[in-house]
This record gives C-alpha cells, structure tokens and sequence, in this order.
C-alpha cells in the first residue's frame, strides 16, 4: 500500500474522530438530559416529551430540570396545560405527570439534607425534647439556652390516674452524671436522637434547669417522605367500618363530618374539627380543589383534644388515593409553596415559630415505644463500632 493511499485513510479516521467528537460536543447536553431521565425512571419517549417542553419554554439550562423545582414547575403546568387542549387526561399523560411529581419530591426532600444538623451545638432555644431517665420513663423538656453545655429545663413527666393527671419531676441532683436518651423533631427536618451526660443542674433565667454535654454523634432516625403545605381546605370526614372499600364511591357529604385541613402532603394531612376523636381509626377524606374532587383513605395516627375549644387535632395517615388525584393534590402543595405560603419548608416563620411538628411527639409518646427506638438505637451504634 503506497504512503498516499496510507495518509489517506489517517486522515479520513482524523476527519471521522473529529466529525465524532463535535457531533458529542453539540449534542452533549441532551446526551446529559436523557441520560439523566433514564436515572430518574423516564423511558426514552416519556424524556423526549419533556425535552421539547423544556426547549419550548426556552429554558437555558435543560439539565435543571433535574435538580430545580421552580424549572419542574414550569414543565408540569405547560405539560398540563397541552393535555389540556388535546382534549383530557390522556393515560400516558398522566403517568408522565405522575414521574416528574415524583422527581419533584424527590429534589424538595434532598434539599432537606441541607438542613441537616451534625451537632448540637446547632440546637436552638425553644427546641422540644424527650428526655429516657433511665430506669424511670419519658420526660419532656426544652432548651433553654445553647453555650458550652445545653441548658434545658428541668424536665418534667406527665402520668395520667385515671381522668386527673399529675406532673413528676425529679430533683435536679438526681438526674447529674446520668447518661441520657433524648429524641426530638426539628422542625423541617427530621426526628435526631442522641446520648449524651447531665454535666451539671442549675438555673437559667431564674428556671431551674440542667446541662446537657454536647456530642456530634447524632442518629437521624425519621425522614419526611413527601412535600406538604399549610392550608385551609374544608372537607367531610367519613369513617370507614367495612373490612372491602370501594375506592370510587362519592359520598354524600350530608353523611360525612364537616372538618377543616390545616396541612396537607400526598401522604397525609393534619385534620381539626369538633369534639373528641379517637386514635386509629380508618377514614376517608373526601374534598375538591379547583373543582377536582380528591378522595383520600388511610388511618388517623393520633389525636390531640383540646378541651377548652373541644376540639381535636388528628393526624391522618393517608395509605391510598388515586394517581390522577395525587398529581392534582401535588400541583396544589407546589402552587402554594411557588406562591411563598407559609409552607414546611419556609424556615424561621414568625408565624409558626414556637409550632412543634406534634407527628413524632405523639409517636413516640408512650415509654414502650420510646424504649424500642431506644434500643434499635443502641444496637446500630454498637454494630457501627463493632463494624
């Protein structure tokens, strides 16, 4: 073979790499954007919908989609608003509609990890605690004051004799140089437990109290699995006693309990009405917005009576609703957290600001539950040592 022909074929490979390497180049962004997709559960026709969206809409980043609510915000309402004018809630749109909420929650619930705190020195006054004295219960507390030690009140143990209920409290010398459990739920963030040592017992403004030894050795036991809202949504309450539910029925509203939605989330809502409601009960919430009727079915958790108002806080549990609903219950919880609502995730509101997220409170309210959690605890640090 002559060195022409030779140099030929050398530059023709050059010319074919080159040719490659800036087809790569042009195309590198939406070599990104759909391999992003295919990571986040997108099939290659669902990606190729949302890439025309994007390019629609003259977004000059594609790849924040993956990473920027107010971008998916944008994609979800011109998404919908195309299924719209297409005549409907065509299947495939819907479950389209259905992948990006669920990147939607996904990239708001990693933003909590920026809340995330790895010492308590980062605690702040005002915060609640569960308090393990050992061999003795569940004691609550708050923090006080957070310096070279952690200031809490003295902590306090409420025990219920039949209708009447008492406070225990113990002597500040009895709780020095105990080592202690204490669990609490910062708010926006997360359930954190953590052992530490009662260094010291005195008094902060004038309140009696006791100090905590700080410690970066923090279990964070309980994670938010869904996006929820502030609100006021009037809805109907129906309990649910048949064993079959029949997830389609309308009920009639005159056969329901009128209630009010205080906070809501695809998977639960924070429910007030009238007089006294029990624990563990299975219902059925039945309301409408933006005239789209949403139906959700699930357990109340727990309750909190307030006698003065004889009123009741429940805390709903939801374990069903319907694809279509959920994705219309979504772009309500995300147009209110657009619209800058007072929402869970706007930190430091005046308004809500000495309000305690009372979910894990009520969970771990009792000494058997917390003991569990207590040992699960326990036993993941000592496999984390042994390990």
């Amino acid at each position: 073979m002559s060195v022409k022909i030779i140099l030929l074929i050398i530059f023709a490979v050059i010319a074919v790499i080159v040719g490659g390497l800036r087809l790569i180049s042009i195309f590198s962004e939406k070599i990104s954007f759909y391999s992003y997709g295919r990571e986040n559960g997108f099939r290659m026709s669902e990606t190729g919908i949302v890439w025309k969206i994007v390019k629609k809409l003259g977004i000059l980043d594609p790849l924040s989609l993956y990473e920027s609510i107010p971008t998916l915000n944008r994609v979800i309402a011109m998404l919908l608003s195309e299924m719209r004018r297409e005549g409907g809630s065509a299947v495939g749109g819907q479950v389209l509609v259905s992948k990006l909420n669920k990147l939607r929650t996904k990239v708001a619930l990693e933003g909590d990890e920026n809340m995330r705190i790895q010492s308590t020195a980062s605690l702040e006054g005002g915060q609640r605690l569960s308090v393990i004295f050992p061999g003795r219960g569940v004691y609550s507390s708050v923090v006080l004051n957070n310096g070279r030690r952690i200031e809490i009140e003295l902590p306090k143990k409420v025990m219920k004799i039949g209708s009447s209920s008492k406070s225990e409290i113990l002597p500040p010398n009895q709780w020095k140089g105990k080592l202690v459990t204490v669990y609490m739920w910062r708010k926006g963030d997360a359930c954190y437990a953590f052992d530490t040592s009662v260094d010291d017992a005195g008094s902060f403004e004038g309140k009696p109290c006791i100090m905590l030894n700080h410690t970066s050795k923090l279990d964070r036991i309980q994670k938010r699995q869904a996006v929820r809202c502030n609100c006021s949504i009037e809805s109907h309450l129906f309990v649910i006693k048949s064993s079959d539910i029949d997830y389609n029925r309308i009920d009639l509203e005159a056969d329901g309990v009128k209630c009010m939605l205080e906070d809501i989330s695809e998977s639960g809502a924070l429910i007030c009405l009238g007089g006294k409601a029990k624990a563990n009960m299975r219902i059925k919430l039945q309301f409408n917005l933006s005239s789209t009727l949403i139906m959700m079915f699930g357990i109340v958790r727990s309750v909190e009576f307030n006698k003065e108002k004889n009123e009741s806080k429940l805390h709903f549990e939801c374990t069903y609703i319907d694809d279509d609903m959920r994705n219309t219950l979504l772009n309500y919880i995300y147009g209110r957290l657009s619209m800058g609502d007072a929402v869970e995730e706007t930190r430091g509101s005046a308004k809500k600001k000495e309000a305690v997220d009372s979910d894990l409170l009520s969970s771990i309210a009792s000494d058997a539950e917390l003991a569990e959690k207590t040992k699960a605890v326990v036993q993941q640090n000592s496999n984390s040592a042994g390990g």
